[in-house]
């Protein structure tokens, strides 16, 4: 009999199975541990997002600014100027005054030599934004597309207008100058280029 009542106070002390089979808070343990799960997905679908959008707006500049210069035969310091103002409306949300730079660059073709780079403007400056044509005034480098059967990349006195776009790219979630203070992910820089002929024109001069 007292051995009886021993292990009946043991049981009342240590309450082991009464307590496995507690599932009182089950729901919010599962929740505890899949929160950061969900977190996860969620913030990473958000920055999966917004890359999209940006990359959706830095291919809609390339395109509209080549587009709208090769409507052109010149064009003076004023009208590029009007078009480098208008990237950052372009680019909205994003601010590309801070983080971009683009490059608009005309080009002519040389009956047996590299195309030659007739006028170059440029709007920002960043780290890593050269352009991958050329400077003003030397040969230009074009994608293979452009060389035709003979060998000729461009034919005597063709032109061709290329836009060049670079953009400094910070994840918003955990990147540098982030909105939760951390930089656990560091940014990349975004390549874009365009190329268009001229419409009224063999070739575009810039001022």
């Amino acid at each position: 009999m007292t051995k009886f009542l021993f292990v009946q106070k043991i049981k009342s002390v240590f309450p082991c199975k009464r307590f496995v089979k507690d599932n009182s808070a089950l729901a919010m343990m599962e929740f505890a541990l899949l929160l950061p799960l969900l977190l996860t997905l969620g913030l990473g679908g958000f920055e999966v997002a917004r890359f999209a959008l940006l990359m959706q707006k830095l291919d809609r500049i390339t395109a509209t600014f080549s587009d709208l210069i090769a409507r052109e035969e010149s064009l003076s310091v004023a009208e590029l100027d009007n078009l480098f103002d208008a990237t950052n409306f372009l680019a909205a949300p994003f601010d590309f005054n801070a983080n971009g730079m683009i490059v608009v660059t005309s080009v002519e073709g040389r009956d047996g030599q590299a195309p030659l780079v007739i006028g170059q403007r440029s709007q920002g400056n960043i780290t890593g934004g050269v352009s991958q044509v050329g400077i003003d005034g030397g040969s230009a480098t074009l994608p293979a597309v452009f060389t035709s059967a003979g060998g000729q990349t461009l034919e005597e006195d063709e032109g061709l207008i290329i836009t060049e776009i670079f953009f400094d790219y910070q994840p918003y979630i955990a990147g540098e100058g982030s909105f939760l203070g951390m930089n656990l992910f560091s940014g990349s820089l975004i390549y874009q280029d365009s190329f268009f002929r001229p419409r009224l024109s063999d070739r575009i001069t810039f001022d």
